[in-house]
């Protein structure tokens, strides 16, 4: 890890490391096995690159939408704790990157759905608690083609005002690869009304340039850094020719902003 940070540190690359946890953390919700595991892998980090200079923050990768019963009671819990042992080793900025959810119908499983308003009051109230200096809201929903940036609006103004109030930084997290499906209802032709994790066969892309310059313009009305999720995977020039294609375009963009 020393030196893959020591090459980081040569290209100008901040790093965020994260915690670990367990699978099935939020079947379990067992709070001493999961502070105990996370907190093995922050003194290993720890011990191996503290004081590093391309050593940026922590990431606590608990990702969650909003959470309620026994569930926010864990948490509530585990947040604080996670915070307090990421500081106590190395005194550096702890983030997370929580999502939402704009299904309301229960198309992917019996998830509650709650209005932007309830959500910036949830994680207002959350971030203070816990102490989370940067939060990195994922822009997706679902990671699906078929969302807009008029669903997207009303979370990231949310949550960048649960940020403000709360003394948190706010960045976009903009995904560049998506789930190619026209509507919620064609995913229900094809798919039936079950969870996207378990449905058979559906294409991933990256998200066409045109459609991602209007996410990334989205994301830096309200964000004072961005991050991405689905380059390695889906954009790498390593991938193919559509991904050679999709990263030259994309560089000439970056070029002409």
């Amino acid at each position: 890890m020393r030196t893959l940070l020591d090459l980081c540190s040569k290209h100008n690359v901040q790093v965020i490391l994260d915690t670990g946890f367990n699978k099935n953390w939020f079947v379990s919700l067992d709070l001493k096995q999961e502070i105990d595991l996370c907190c093995r892998n922050i003194r290993k980090i720890t011990d191996s690159v503290a004081n590093h200079p391309a050593f940026y923050a922590w990431y606590i990768p608990h990702e969650i939408y909003m959470c309620w019963d026994n569930g926010d009671a864990y948490i509530q819990q585990l947040y604080p704790a996670l915070v307090d042992a990421c500081k106590t080793a190395m005194r550096l900025p702890v983030t997370v990157s929580p999502f939402f959810i704009l299904d309301r119908t229960k198309v992917f499983g019996d998830f509650r759905f709650n209005e932007p308003a309830e959500y910036q009051d949830y994680w207002r109230r959350l971030i203070r608690r816990s102490g989370l200096d940067i939060i990195m809201l994922q822009d997706s929903g679902e990671h699906f083609s078929y969302v807009t940036n008029e669903q997207r609006r009303p979370f990231f103004k949310a949550m960048s005002e649960a940020c403000r109030q709360a003394g948190a930084h706010f960045w976009g997290n903009v995904e560049v690869a998506e789930m190619e499906c026209e509507s919620i209802e064609e995913y229900v032709r094809r798919y039936g009304r079950i969870h996207h994790s378990k449905a058979q066969g559906i294409p991933w892309r990256p998200v066409p340039l045109p459609r991602l310059q209007t996410k990334l313009t989205l994301a830096a009305e309200f964000s004072e850094r961005i991050v991405s999720w689905g380059y390695q995977d889906f954009c790498h020039p390593s991938l193919g020719p559509k991904a050679v294609a999709w990263y030259d375009a994309f560089l000439a963009y970056q070029k002409a902003l």
